[in-house]
């Protein structure tokens, strides 16, 4: 290799290596944080961002409703070795319930049924039945037939809380007296525990159904309740205040139905383990759209 050969390789390789040394300084720098929130904006020649115009304001109401209905919740079993056995005690059981409440006589208390149960007896009971290999040791297994069964009683909204401590004392006295198991089942608690939910322990749950109505009311006293605060301050930023142009609703006091085992449809409702008003909230976002004042004056504090 001659010498001007050799000097035009050393001179071809000086001029590739600033290519790569700035490619590589390109691929850094549009990897930098700076340079990645700029392709969020359009190219334009004002670099001032959009102007959003509008008033946002929260409106909020809170509505109380006695409880429609009070429900006690009741657990009919019957165990035997051989199925026939079991079938026939626990229709003898759940008889005798029924008709101890017919007994009673009262026109706006009557009892639900809710989905029938067969399982192997105890095998709920106990919330490590899964590591429990002591249940394999028996030699017959029992048949347990289960039920759970609602006690409704309706019109609470007319009676005072001594009429409904009375009606509540006797349809709980009769349940026992007949030989049903009051409260939460075993097999509830169970499932409690399974889900890391909390197990209620409330013999009575008070009940307000078909609220459409006094939520309905709730809205409409969040809606003027956000426009009061918008025109105030609106008033007090000498702006005009516009029509609605959005708007989000934060929170409202709409049941969500926990699934159960053995539960029907879910209703919409809101419970309570106390005789109280249960309270309907609505809670709104409002987004008014604003204007400045014809006359340019604001109405609020002299500065």
């Amino acid at each position: 290799m001659t010498a001007t050969s050799a000097l035009a390789s050393a001179s071809a390789r000086d001029r590739r290596a600033p290519s790569f040394a700035t490619a590589l300084v390109v691929l850094v720098v549009s990897a930098l944080p700076g340079s990645a929130r700029a392709q969020f904006f359009e190219s334009s020649q004002s670099s001032t961002p959009p102007n959003i115009e509008g008033l946002t304001v929260v409106g909020k109401a809170t509505i109380g409703a006695k409880p429609d209905f009070a429900e006690v919740e009741l657990d009919v079993s019957a165990s035997a070795e051989l199925t026939g056995d079991a079938i026939v005690k626990f229709r003898d059981s759940k008889k005798r319930v029924h008709d101890a409440f017919a007994a009673l006589k009262l026109a706006d208390v009557v009892v639900e049924e809710r989905g029938l149960l067969v399982d192997q007896k105890g095998a709920m009971v106990n919330p490590y039945y899964m590591m429990d290999y002591s249940q394999n040791a028996r030699t017959k297994t029992e048949v347990q037939l289960s039920r759970k069964l609602v006690v409704r009683a309706s019109k609470l909204a007319a009676m005072d809380e001594e009429a409904v401590l009375q009606l509540v004392g006797r349809l709980l006295d009769v349940a026992q007296d007949a030989g049903a198991h009051v409260g939460p089942s075993a097999d509830m608690n169970m499932y409690y525990y399974r889900y890391g939910m909390q197990p209620t322990t409330g013999l009575v749950r008070f009940v307000l159904e078909d609220y459409e109505k006094i939520q309905e009311q709730a809205y409409e006293q969040a809606v003027a309740d956000a426009r009061r605060r918008a025109e105030r301050l609106a008033r007090l930023s000498g702006l005009e205040l516009g029509p609605v142009v959005a708007i989000h609703e934060i929170v409202h006091s709409a049941a969500t139905p926990v699934p159960t085992p053995n539960d029907e449809v879910p209703r919409k409702r809101l419970e309570t383990t106390k005789f109280q008003e249960i309270p309907v909230r609505v809670e709104l976002q409002l987004r008014f759209a604003i204007h400045p004042r014809a006359d340019g004056e604001s109405k609020g504090p002299a500065q």
